[in-house]
């Protein structure tokens, strides 16, 4: 829930003030799910489950790679998200944690702690977007949210 310091990325209600805040945070460590328990959100997880597939296409049951990159995981989120996107990004790729939804949700320290204290969690195919956006970037190689699902 977003407080007038803090706001939810994808609301749009925060200020202009906000920003240079927002911009500032870094990631502080990843920690497990149950370490993350009771802790406040800043709002980036969430549900997801369209990276790299084209749903505008008529594939019936199988839908054709869109071929995407984290360009286009930042446009599914407001320009004020993109500095918070980029440090995860950014941390992800420097402690080199890549694991399914299910591991982000039960096992693996792969929750990020911010700065400000609160965490993000994901619903598994809203992580596998994630990952397939970090790694399909950093990689050139085509991944779907449903290579980093379960």
């Amino acid at each position: 829930m977003a407080d007038e310091h803090e706001p939810d990325c994808r609301a749009g209600e925060e200020t202009a003030d906000d920003l240079p805040e927002i911009a500032a945070m870094t990631i502080e460590k990843w920690i497990t799910n149950a370490e993350a328990a009771g802790k406040d959100e800043n709002g980036l997880g969430g549900m997801g489950g369209w990276f790299g597939y084209d749903n505008s296409a008529d594939g019936g049951e199988e839908l054709p790679p869109a071929h995407h990159r984290w360009a286009d995981y930042l446009g599914n989120f407001e320009p004020k998200a993109h500095a918070m996107l980029e440090e995860l990004r950014r941390s992800i790729v420097a402690n080199k944690v890549r694991c399914t939804g299910y591991q982000h949700q039960n096992e693996a320290s792969a929750v990020p702690l911010w700065s400000n204290g609160k965490v993000d969690t994901y619903s598994y195919r809203a992580w596998g977007d994630l990952m397939a956006a970090v790694w399909s970037t950093e990689e050139d190689k085509d991944y779907g949210y449903m290579d980093f699902y379960m």
